[in-house]
């Protein structure tokens, strides 16, 4: 049975969390990911380019949004006809620290959807599997949450992505990861989130990874709802065609578990469609 049989659409609704060419890390042209996105069934899509500063990221000063306007557009004329909304968007790697160099850009151009990430804690990246093996979880998982939770205090974005993103490096490391085991550490991101009108996504990417888990699990989901969260958003964290809509129809299955009943859309970094699902 289809998951969207109540409303007839029998398809996954967006995909907000997706990287092209304009990313260091990404080789896919936008034409590339955008006709993945619509052989899949999928007519809403963002593509959330990393913008990031930490000295000795890979993409450190890698985005140029002039390029990234350039191609979008060129996106949108070539994919509209075929009924593909294409929403402008960036992924700010801790904004918290630089949003001095990052908010000018945020308001020269005309964003849709700003994903907020934290990769680095300090001077350490998260993906370093080094940063895990010389630490125990009991120092190196509080640190993320306490750094994730003053980045989302600090604001300024509209969705957090990928909230536990440490655990695909960590999971490697430790063989483990229970988010029931932080739930002290998750809840008041949750609530500073909700405090500030900021949503989360339900990130694929982890299903990608050895941990094979969401970005947050189930139980992570449903603290957000109970405690009244309801911004929701869906992404695969594509870096490739075949990334385009991964594990989002069981992403909508663990939306519904965890107690949800719609997704939202943006526009101008406003909430433009409430999606019944």
């Amino acid at each position: 049975m289809s998951l969207f049989s109540r409303n007839g659409n029998g398809r996954i609704p967006l995909d907000y969390h997706m990287h092209s060419n304009v990313s260091c890390d990404s080789e896919a042209t936008m034409p590339q990911m955008c006709r993945s996105a619509l052989d899949k069934g999928i007519h809403e899509i963002a593509f959330t380019e990393h913008f990031d500063l930490v000295p000795g990221d890979e993409g450190a000063y890698y985005y140029k949004p002039d390029v990234y306007f350039s191609l979008l557009e060129t996106a949108r004329e070539l994919f509209a006809p075929e009924g593909l909304t294409i929403r402008a968007g960036v992924e700010l790697g801790e904004f918290h620290r630089y949003a001095d160099v990052m908010q000018p850009v945020l308001d020269a151009y005309p964003y849709d959807f700003v994903l907020g990430s934290l990769h680095w804690v300090g001077n350490d990246t998260i993906f370093d599997e080094r940063y895990f093996q010389r630490e125990a979880a009991d120092d190196v998982i509080p640190a993320y949450f306490t750094e994730l939770l003053a980045m989302v205090r600090h604001g300024g974005f509209d969705v957090l992505a990928h909230a536990d993103v440490f655990k695909r490096t960590a999971y490697r490391v430790y063989q483990h990861y229970d988010i029931t085991e932080w739930e002290d550490w998750v809840r008041p991101v949750w609530q500073a989130c909700i405090e500030g009108g900021i949503g989360i996504e339900i990130n694929a990417a982890g299903m990608r990874h050895t941990v094979k888990q969401y970005h947050p699990s189930l139980e992570g989901l449903r603290w957000y709802r109970e405690m009244g969260g309801e911004l929701l958003t869906l992404g695969s964290d594509g870096h490739r065609p075949e990334h385009v809509g991964f594990c989002l129809t069981d992403a909508l299955e663990l939306a519904r578990a965890a107690g949800f009943t719609r997704v939202c859309t943006f526009e101008r970094r406003q909430v433009a469609q409430w999606i019944e699902i």
